[in-house]
């Protein structure tokens, strides 16, 4: 080899070399972030799932300030072990919120602004006309939120992702309401008042006006039966089942959803249940039309029984 090409072949080498790693003097150019995969798993359940409903993932990543840094949407998702979300990031403690569910037709959602949004702003309403909620029988909404995870400064040639996962866990609640024993059941129906038609980024509901839940009916044998599909249960809130007449709003009963009814049953838990049926039976008291309820079963267990001279 030429003596004299040794210097250019030890500048070649030393270029290579800083192309390979960080360039800059404060490692900009250096690469950090967070892993993210997720599950569910409920204070019930033994093993982990992987929800065949998450199929779209909203992420926001905040700061140790809880103000929004950065956000990424993934559509088309199937979840299992091994699925994931990379996400870039600067130095610093973070915490990953996630959604999954929420589309522009059944809520009116915010915009996500970075480096104002926190996680205790509002984040959706549930669409309303007249007080009368937009349903969303049929669909599931989830949420979860990682643990902190601190992201170190990346330098020289590292790339440094640091690993996270979200439990998610879901918000909806499908109720199925039966009522028996009405003679005439068509002139009859069901509805369920309540403020918890919006929340807040974080998972938690957000204040809200008293809206409607209606459903379809279906009469077969002299049973009327409504199904509805609520947003997140929660103590504190109103939650209330209305039976009432078509014809004059007589109601027949009105009674708290969580306070008389669901929790009543020992075995049902707000945090693991999310399917609910409520069954009421009723007597005509005179044969003429004037009925009480008798008896009202959540989940097969009884957890009200009337006389029947009341």
């Amino acid at each position: 080899m030429n003596l004299s090409s040794k210097p250019i072949l030890l500048i070649s080498v030393i270029i290579l070399s800083l192309l390979s790693g960080c360039i800059k003097d404060d490692y900009k150019d250096c690469v950090q972030g967070i892993n993210v995969t997720f599950y569910s798993k409920t204070s019930c359940d033994i093993d982990a799932s992987y929800p065949e409903q998450i199929k779209n993932i909203t992420m926001g990543v905040f700061d140790k300030n809880g103000i929004l840094v950065s956000s990424r949407q993934a559509n088309d998702t199937k979840l299992q072990k091994d699925f994931r979300q990379t996400i870039e990031t600067e130095s610093g403690l973070y915490t990953v919120i996630a959604w999954s569910g929420l589309d522009a037709d059944h809520y009116d959602i915010s915009t996500l602004k970075i480096g104002s949004t926190t996680k205790n702003d509002l984040l959706f309403r549930l669409k309303r006309a007249a007080q009368q909620a937009s349903s969303i029988d049929g669909t599931s909404v989830y949420y979860g939120e990682s643990p902190a995870v601190y992201v170190p400064q990346a330098d020289n040639s590292e790339t440094i992702f640091e690993n996270t996962a979200i439990n998610m866990q879901e918000i909806t609640n499908r109720i199925t309401i039966s009522v028996e024993g009405l003679l005439r059941a068509d002139e009859y129906e069901i509805e369920i008042e309540s403020d918890n038609g919006s929340m807040n980024v974080n998972g938690s509901i957000a204040p809200d006006e008293v809206i409607e839940h209606s459903a379809e009916h279906v009469v077969r044998a002299g049973v009327m039966e409504a199904r509805f599909t609520l947003l997140k249960l929660e103590t504190g809130h109103n939650n209330n089942i209305v039976i009432k007449s078509k014809i004059n709003g007589t109601e027949l009963y009105r009674g708290s959803l969580l306070g008389t009814l669901l929790l009543k049953n020992p075995d049902v838990n707000l945090s693991c249940d999310h399917d609910f049926t409520i069954r009421f039976t009723t007597k005509d008291q005179c044969s003429c039309g004037t009925y009480t309820i008798m008896e009202i079963w959540v989940n097969n267990w009884l957890v009200h029984s009337y006389d029947t001279d009341m």
